[in-house]
């Protein structure tokens, strides 16, 4: 059934509504990665609401938190959300888990019978395309220094990802099946594992926008600023305090209602020094 959110979710991203096609997928993975950051820094802010553990954002929920804060979020809020998009847009699919705390689509090729497409927008990693299983090797084309490889398994429909920088490994490997299906009921240990006072994402800041079309990327990882260009090179920024960091989040993302002040905040009262370096 199609959301009521559904046009205002297409009026965000700047595309109008089209038959379901490889093509269409593209622009939406593409428009969705431009207009949406992935960042933990509504996920501290959310937990400060909550007292703890959020639950998923619903796709009303997503879109009011964007409006008025300029908010993306990470795996489960973007991918959960774009799921529910393309479903509403009259593709078929399902999510996935292809490791430990992540989210992912699987997309039913609308072109392809029996053709699975990866879909990913909510990772730090270079994804602004679907990415085709079909039982082979998929190399995607260095992006930024970075490179992404799925490697088919011998049990059928499982694959493994390496994400590589230069000669090294970035992330740890995944090994999945993108037949096993997933519902958001099914997410909600893995979502509320995230939100443990030990997890990772409540314990630094974090804000990134790849820029497919500019061939570059802007990162924030807690007191470091990076900007990646589409040939590798990677200029690193140090910033020594809070108001350095808001000017970044300010002039080079463009993003001057994110709370980031609130969320340093939350940091500092768990005993994070994000200045510390």
């Amino acid at each position: 059934m199609r959301s009521a959110w559904t046009n205002a979710y297409l009026e965000t991203l700047k595309l109008k509504k089209e038959t379901p096609s490889r093509k269409y997928l593209k622009k939406i993975i593409r428009a969705h990665v431009r207009a949406f950051p992935f960042e933990n820094i509504s996920k501290l802010f959310m937990a400060e609401k909550y007292n703890g553990m959020a639950p998923i954002p619903t796709m009303e929920e997503f879109l009011k938190n964007h409006w008025k804060y300029q908010t993306g979020g990470t795996c489960f809020a973007l991918n959960s959300c774009l799921h529910q998009l393309l479903c509403d847009l009259g593709f078929e699919g399902y999510l996935i888990r292809p490791g430990e705390e992540h989210m992912a689509v699987i997309i039913k090729d609308p072109e392809r019978r029996g053709n699975l497409l990866y879909v990913d927008a909510g990772t730090t990693a270079p994804l602004f395309d679907p990415i085709p299983f079909h039982g082979r090797r998929h190399s995607i084309s260095p992006f930024a220094g970075e490179r992404l490889l799925f490697l088919p398994e011998e049990q059928e429909g499982t694959y493994t990802y390496i994400r590589t920088r230069g000669e090294h490994i970035t992330d740890k490997k995944w090994t999945f099946s993108v037949q096993e299906e997933m519902s958001l009921e099914d997410f909600k240990p893995y979502v509320a594992a995230t939100f443990e006072s030990d997890a990772v994402f409540m314990n630094i800041l974090r804000c990134q926008m790849w820029q497919p079309e500019r061939r570059k990327g802007l990162s924030l990882i807690n007191n470091r600023f990076h900007v990646r260009n589409g040939n590798g090179a990677v200029l690193t920024k140090h910033l020594p305090n809070k108001e350095a960091v808001l000017d970044v989040i300010h002039n080079e993302f463009k993003m001057p209602d994110l709370p980031v002040s609130s969320a340093i905040h939350s940091l500092e009262k768990k005993g994070v020094n994000l200045f510390s370096e």
